[in-house]
């Protein structure tokens, strides 16, 4: 049998995002933006930054937001807001991407990890024997789309007098027992690309918070201690100013947002219906998720994600590590095993999610030992 040409694999794979159906959804405004942009003179912190910046404090309820040039950013300058450095902890999740953990190094705290639950999320029941007289902040990041356990993270962070840090990255809009994610926390950290809930074209960033005093220090931290060009240094601080074009690209996706989530739901509620009726094993999630990321626990997430591609699925290994380099942690090393995220993303035809759900099916019986 002739080999397929790979360049005919990949024009035919169900992509995870296409970027290329969103972009003409928005191509028009954001051209029209762009050369508004150019006329304006300022590529960087200026008209349009303060544009989106308003509209997340809308969207969200925040008194402030901030844009960044990326969530790592926001998570390394709420750190340094709150004064968190050497000889601290900071407890954090045992299952993401590293940059989940890289901002407490950076700062010269400690990480403790906290092991996560069926749906990859912390288990709350966990953080407490984690906390001691060193630890100053906890850092709940909700993965997938799940929102982690607000009611228990918060109580603990009044009892113990600790930062809360909502790492919404993948949890942005979601709700649990209908309070919405990104009312959430002393300090919110969000999360734009193109594979995020909110997508923008590039990599960017946002803090929110209701805390003045932060909101001031986020000015300074996130453009080397100068909150504009002309005005004094105050505070060391990153390089971590937004550009116009992010604020831009915010911009024309909030304008889709509404749309976009309806079809994910919808595809997700289809796959729901079907995987169950397959017998095919789903990461649980709430009702109250946003539909950021659905994935299949495999026997072998690798082994499946190479068949996946062979019969034109593209999917994601979310994530191919643990965090801590040691220690017990067998819900992430489950999830590290298991979890395997396929596409459901909001430019997908009915056929595409028809074809995903057969194929994945197809998938998993081959894998099952």
């Amino acid at each position: 049998m002739a080999l397929v040409p790979l360049a005919i694999l990949e024009a035919t794979m169900i992509r995870c995002e296409y970027l290329n159906r969103r972009y003409a959804q928005v191509k028009d405004k954001y051209h029209t933006l762009i050369e508004d942009v150019m006329e304006r003179g300022k590529v960087f912190n200026g008209h349009y930054t303060s544009v989106a910046e308003h509209r997340l404090q809308l969207l969200t309820g925040r008194k402030h937001a901030v844009l960044t040039s990326s969530c790592s950013v926001s998570l390394l300058i709420s750190m340094y807001a709150a004064g968190i450095g050497a000889g601290d902890e900071v407890i954090i999740t045992a299952y993401s991407c590293p940059a989940s953990e890289t901002f407490v190094h950076l700062v010269g705290a400690t990480a403790v990890f906290v092991d996560v639950d069926e749906t990859g999320n912390m288990i709350s029941g966990d953080i407490e024997p984690a906390i001691t007289e060193r630890t100053r902040a906890i850092v709940a990041t909700g993965l997938y789309g799940d929102m982690h356990d607000h009611a228990s993270i918060s109580e603990l962070c009044k009892k113990y007098n600790l930062l809360y840090v909502n790492d919404a990255a993948q949890s942005m809009f979601s709700h649990q027992h209908g309070v919405t994610s990104l009312s959430t926390g002393d300090v919110v950290c969000m999360s734009f690309a193109e594979n995020k809930p909110l997508p923008s074209l590039a990599t960017g960033g946002a803090v929110l918070t209701d805390n003045t005093e932060f909101y001031y220090k986020f000015l300074h931290l996130r453009n080397h201690g100068k909150p504009g060009r002309r005005l004094p240094y105050t505070h060391f601080g990153v390089r971590g100013v937004p550009d116009e074009d992010l604020a831009v690209q915010l911009l024309c996706t909030m304008d889709c947002f509404d749309e976009w989530q309806q079809r994910r739901f919808e595809i997700a509620a289809y796959y729901d219906k079907e995987f169950t009726s397959r017998s095919v094993p789903l990461r649980p999630h709430t009702t109250e998720w946003n539909a950021h990321k659905y994935a299949i626990m495999f026997e072998d997430k690798f082994e499946a994600q190479a068949q996946l591609a062979k019969l034109g699925i593209e999917s994601e290994p979310h994530y191919p590590n643990i965090l801590p380099q040691s220690g017990n942690y067998p819900g992430a090393e489950r999830f590290v095993k298991q979890s395997l995220s396929i596409p459901v993303n909001a430019h997908m035809t009915d056929a595409e999610a028809e074809q995903v759900v057969d194929t994945v099916e197809q998938v998993w019986k081959n894998n099952i030992t």
